[in-house]
């Protein structure tokens, strides 16, 4: 699979605002109606579909990541929905006494306080978004994932 990607593929460019990807027209062809079809010598832009894509920026600068995924796919975002748990645990031990700051749940779980205080407020994301992250939704996972980078809370009852 990989190698027959390889061969589409004249170019791949990522910038800090676009991808743009290359395609071999003739490679593209063959592959599509499973026919042979002679290489073309012609490596010239008859032969290249180019496809651009603006990438946004992300607020805070840092590094970002690209993740291709099955658009068709309905696969809920392991790490999202472990911080939901996670948050959702932390919050409970919170209001109940069980736990009497969120220093001391750091400590116990042997992460950065930061990192919990980053965590905590998607305890308060609506049932329909956990709902939703649950069931692979990409807007919802979006919201949940840009609420645990930012600490903003006032996006997570706004997506309802």
């Amino acid at each position: 699979m990989a190698q027959g990607v390889a061969a589409l593929l004249a170019r791949v460019t990522l910038s800090h605002t676009s991808l743009k990807i290359s395609i071999k027209r003739d490679r593209l062809l063959a592959t599509l109606t499973d026919k042979f079809v002679e290489q073309s010598e012609d490596n010239g832009r008859d032969n290249i579909i180019s496809l651009e894509a603006k990438v946004p920026t992300v607020p805070g600068g840092g590094s970002s990541k690209f993740i291709f995924e099955d658009q068709n796919a309905k696969t809920p975002d392991a790490v999202v929905v472990k911080a939901i748990a996670r948050a959702s645990i932390w919050f409970e031990q919170l209001t109940t006494g069980k736990s009497q700051s969120m220093a001391k749940i750091a400590v116990r779980e042997n992460i950065t306080d930061n990192y919990v205080s980053n965590l905590i407020h998607l305890a308060w994301l609506t049932p329909g978004i956990v709902d939703r992250v649950l069931g692979g939704d990409p807007a919802a996972t979006a919201v949940a994932r840009a609420a645990m980078l930012t600490r903003k809370s006032e996006t997570l009852w706004r997506g309802r």
